[in-house]
């Protein structure tokens, strides 16, 4: 069960121009359906599922909660239970930015089992350096909360 959260986040990957991505996969199919072309159009599964992967993608969501137990969090629809890491396994846990692209290779989850990155947008995290080497950064988006969260935590040296 958790506690009553010292900094609770849910961010979405989902932004306003994401229709515009989803839009030709449903012209594309249905141009091809309506004008006659020369040879077969591609079947419209393709179509189907590329529109599938886009709302997949579109509708991630990332939720972070810290309390005085850990820190815990999920990525849905990809982790539908939360991921737990108390504060008796951290070393070090702090804000910093970060490049997603360069460091991760993008959004998501991303990096090794060493090195992990949950995150949707933006270049802030937590990073949270765990006594057994492991690294595991939260994105934020909203840091000065953040920061004001970890000054309550019970962080042991």
């Amino acid at each position: 069960m958790l506690d009553i959260p010292l900094f609770a986040e849910r961010q979405w990957l989902l932004r306003h121009w994401w229709p515009l991505l989803l839009l030709p996969t449903l012209l594309i199919p249905l141009l091809l359906w309506l004008v006659p072309a020369h040879g077969t159009p591609p079947p419209w599964w393709i179509f189907a599922l590329a529109g599938l992967a886009l709302c997949l993608v579109a509708g991630l969501v990332l939720d972070v909660r810290l309390d005085t137990a850990g820190a815990h969090y999920r990525l849905r629809p990809l982790q539908w239970r939360w991921r737990h890491i108390a504060w008796a396994e951290v070393a070090h846990a702090y804000l910093r930015r970060y490049d997603p692209l360069g460091e991760y290779g993008g959004w998501g989850i991303k990096g090794t089992t060493q090195n992990r990155a949950y995150n949707i947008a933006n270049d802030e995290g937590l990073q949270l350096e765990l006594r057994d080497g492991r690294r595991v950064l939260l994105g934020t988006q909203r840091p000065a909360e953040l920061i004001q969260a970890l000054a309550t935590l019970p962080l042991q040296p």
